[in-house]
């Protein structure tokens, strides 16, 4: 709701009405930055991963719930599950929503360099080694694992969204 003297953002109730110190500018500059990046990826490029097996996560279901513990079998679950039109449609869906573009630019990847002064420049060169070494750590450790988990990799993570 806005008035003459300041605007509050209805969605947002706990976002500042200015940013007065850098530090405040570094934090929501960061939060803005991670949703739009990393915390969309993590969201966004697994949920073909889950919900492509309809039973995690029915896309409707035929049946109403059941009133009463025990009152659930086999028969009853399959016949609650999505028609396979249904099915496909929600297959579909998040099919398309978890795929990468052609030409994706990842995190820390800017084609074109828009900024000519050596401070950011090497600002860049800093941010790009440490994702680097993440992208490392995060490798590594999926070695050891059964299923690896790299959706918050840096190399998978582009730098915005884009739908």
């Amino acid at each position: 709701m806005c008035s003459e003297d300041k605007c509050i953002l209805p969605l947002f109730p706990e976002f500042p009405e200015s940013l007065v110190t850098r530090e405040e500018l570094v934090k929501y500059l960061s939060i803005v930055i991670f949703t739009a990046s990393a915390q969309h990826a993590a969201v966004n490029f697994g949920q073909f991963d889950w919900y492509g097996w309809i039973p995690n996560s029915p896309s409707t279901m035929r049946m109403p719930p059941p009133e009463l513990k025990g009152q659930m079998d086999m028969d009853y679950i399959m016949k609650s599950l999505p028609d396979r039109g249904r099915s496909s449609l929600a297959l579909g869906t998040v099919w398309a929503l978890s795929r990468f573009q052609k030409n994706e630019l990842y995190l820390g990847t800017y084609p074109e360099m828009c900024f000519t002064e050596e401070p950011v420049k090497e600002a860049i060169k800093t941010f790009r080694k440490k994702l680097d070494e993440v992208t490392n750590i995060i490798k590594s450790r999926n070695e050891e694992l059964p299923f690896d988990y790299s959706y918050l990799s840096p190399d998978k993570i582009p730098n915005s969204v884009a739908i």
